[in-house]
């Protein structure tokens, strides 16, 4: 005769405490929150409420207060 273990399967987090997946940056200046993809000097930056990723951030600089946005090199 063989004996059967049963093994519970593991809890899993509730649905409303799931963080957001994607990376974000918050501005030091201001708090503004962007999203980030890409690494190093090829970071783009767009805003939050951009879903299709259709307008990045062009110009290096917090929209909300003109801050500069790390990811770039300096010469």
């Amino acid at each position: 005769m063989t004996s059967v273990t049963l093994i519970p399967p593991p809890a899993r987090p509730a649905p409303s405490s799931k963080p957001d997946p994607r990376r974000t940056y918050c501005c030091s200046e201001c708090g503004h929150r962007l999203r980030v993809s890409g690494l190093g000097r090829h970071r783009v930056y767009f805003e939050l409420d951009d879903e299709l990723s259709s307008a990045p951030v062009m110009n290096r600089v917090c929209p909300e207060c003109g801050h500069g946005l790390p990811g770039k090199n300096t010469l």
